[in-house]
């Protein structure tokens, strides 16, 4: 595992022949996103000056489309400029952050990673999952520097909800950025502390411009610590007179340490079901981010030997998820696992906006079986969000005291009130701040920040067939073929000729009846031919795009007109001579 840590330099220098530059010949700064911009999730910075691009995070936004793992940025922008990349830092491990490493490397040769601990042995552990590529992993702390012939780079530790979540400072000859990765505040944290005095010196050596984010920008309230929840769960884990079973993210590291440690003071054994959870409790048991002997651990074989008041079980399904663990239980399928009523089952989670009906249908089930069910609206205190409200990125902005500020990793509404609440703090004019989308460019030269071009960006879809995708057009046609069908034509002509020797003929799949509508087909395959005559009357180049767009065309206009269907068309021309 080629996973490094520098023990006694902390500084990483670059292996090139720094040039001293003069003003006038330091080539522009640019600073912008290929994802994580009018959305939650799928993160992705550049900043690029000269011969250097450094990439910030390379994250995975998960769909709700069926046999679609997530969708991904596409790479076509760093491939043209692939020679130029010197690097790709990781803020954190959370799969909105890291999800896109193994699909990024099949594209983009990256010299190496930057990563904290956790977030690089998730890395390690993807990469090997899904790809026979070993990146150069090199493990960072809030002390490590980078310098490099354009940028002096550093790091400073942030609150989160994973342990390793580093903030990123640039320094270069046209102003300063940072990038607060995802962030709260958290005065009485279950992990390191945020460095508040280093983001302060940080602010009053001036800051160019801040990337900050903003998911949690619409709420007013300063968000709850990780070490009250934590007290929360354990006074209701120390009231159950059953099994309790706890639902979390398995990305939250320090809620699966806090649980892990309740069942621990609590004198119960664990069982740990999802794959995803298991890997996490796992990885972090074997970095010692979890301090848990063999023995706390048991089996679902081994349930039997124990009463009820002495088991935990740590579960995914907080969404909802139809095939998660928690679901099964649920709906009475989960193998290992029949619910009772004595059973108590705590949502230390919250629903994600599109996921809520499916929650509150798991809910459901589990109150009609009798469970004792927990969850932060008739219970609050048993989740806190990591990411931190208006109150924090106000404190975040006084800290840092940024001329520029680019809201960053949000949807479009959560970045303009956290604009507004730039603008509430008093340090920024409105007219300094950035609203942008994905693939537009600000260009930072000589401490002025301005808008720039724009270059072209698009979804990429994903699932665990390739590491490749496909692109939103691809993922389109596939839904609209499975509602619509396809229509295959084929015509022969004779180039040489120049003439049509085959009339249309149709083949139909998934359309609708061919022989209950006979008629159609006829019409289809007339006017089709009909068209075709008038193309070759009127075009003195006769070529195989025309051919197949005039049938294309022809046909879909007949069947919207007659059945108003849109079924994908695929015309083919048989060329005998």
């Amino acid at each position: 595992m080629e996973i490094k840590k520098k023990e006694n330099n902390n500084e990483l220098k670059e292996n090139n022949n720094e040039i001293k530059q003069t003003r006038r010949d330091v080539p522009p700064t640019y600073i912008f996103a290929l994802g994580g911009l009018g959305e939650v999730g799928k993160n992705m910075y550049v900043v690029e000056q000269g011969n250097e691009i450094w990439i910030i995070d390379a994250g995975i936004k998960f769909s709700s489309e069926i046999s679609i793992e997530g969708v991904i940025p596409s790479f076509d922008w760093l491939e043209k400029n692939n020679n130029r990349i010197r690097g790709l830092i990781i803020t954190h491990g959370h799969e909105d952050h890291i999800g896109c490493v193994p699909h990024l490397l099949n594209k983009v040769k990256i010299p190496k990673i930057y990563a904290g601990r956790i977030a690089a042995n998730l890395i390690w552990n993807k990469m090997n999952e899904k790809s026979t590529i070993k990146p150069k992993l090199e493990i960072i702390t809030n002390k490590s520097k980078i310098n490099t012939l354009n940028f002096k780079i550093e790091f400073f530790n942030v609150n989160h909800s994973i342990p390793d979540c580093l903030g990123v400072h640039f320094t270069s000859k046209n102003g300063t950025i940072v990038h607060t990765a995802d962030f709260k505040f958290d005065f009485s944290p279950v992990g390191a502390r945020a460095d508040l005095f280093k983001m302060a010196d940080y602010g009053n050596k001036g800051v160019t411009i801040l990337l900050s984010d903003s998911t949690n920008a619409q709420s007013k309230d300063f968000s709850l610590s990780e070490s009250t929840v934590s007290e929360t769960i354990s006074e209701i884990v120390n009231a159950a007179k059953g099994r309790v079973i706890i639902a979390t993210f398995a990305s939250n590291v320090f809620r699966v340490r806090e649980i892990i440690n309740i069942a621990l003071k609590s004198n119960r054994k664990i069982l740990v079901f999802g794959y995803s959870m298991d890997k996490v409790v796992k990885i972090s048991r074997k970095i010692k981010y979890v301090n848990a002997s063999d023995d706390l651990f048991v089996s679902p074989k081994e349930i039997k030997n124990y009463d009820d008041n002495k088991i935990l079980v740590i579960s995914t399904g907080t969404q909802g998820e139809e095939l998660a663990s928690l679901s099964k239980m649920a709906h009475r399928t989960h193998k290992d696992i029949s619910l009772r009523k004595e059973d108590t089952v705590i949502f230390a989670s919250s629903a994600i906006p599109g996921n809520f009906a499916a929650v509150e249908n798991v809910t459901n089930r589990l109150i009609k079986i009798g469970c004792k069910v927990y969850n932060n609206k008739n219970y609050p205190g048993v989740h806190a969000s990591g990411h931190g409200g208006l109150q924090e990125q106000l404190l975040m902005i006084n800290l840092l005291k940024p001329i520029y500020f680019f809201p960053i990793h949000g949807e479009t509404a959560m970045q303009i009130q956290h604009g507004k609440t730039a603008v509430k703090s008093k340090l920024l004019k409105p007219e300094n701040i950035f609203i942008l989308s994905n693939g537009e460019k600000l260009k930072m030269e000589n401490g002025i920040v301005e808008k720039s071009n724009k270059i072209s960006v698009e979804d990429i879809y994903v699932d665990d067939t390739n590491l490749d995708g496909q692109s939103l057009k691809v993922i389109n046609d596939r839904n609209k073929m499975s509602e619509n069908g396809v229509i295959l034509i084929n015509v022969g002509i004779n180039s040489k000729q120049n003439k049509i020797i085959i009339k249309p003929e149709i083949i139909s799949k998934g359309v609708i009846h061919e022989e209950s509508n006979s008629e159609l087909f006829k019409r289809v395959k007339a006017v089709a031919e009909k068209k075709l005559l008038e193309y070759y009357k009127h075009n003195s180049k006769i070529t195989f795009n025309g051919i197949k767009n005039t049938i294309k065309l022809t046909t879909e206009r007949v069947f919207f007109e007659e059945k108003n269907i849109n079924p994908i068309v695929i015309p083919i021309v048989l060329n005998i001579n």
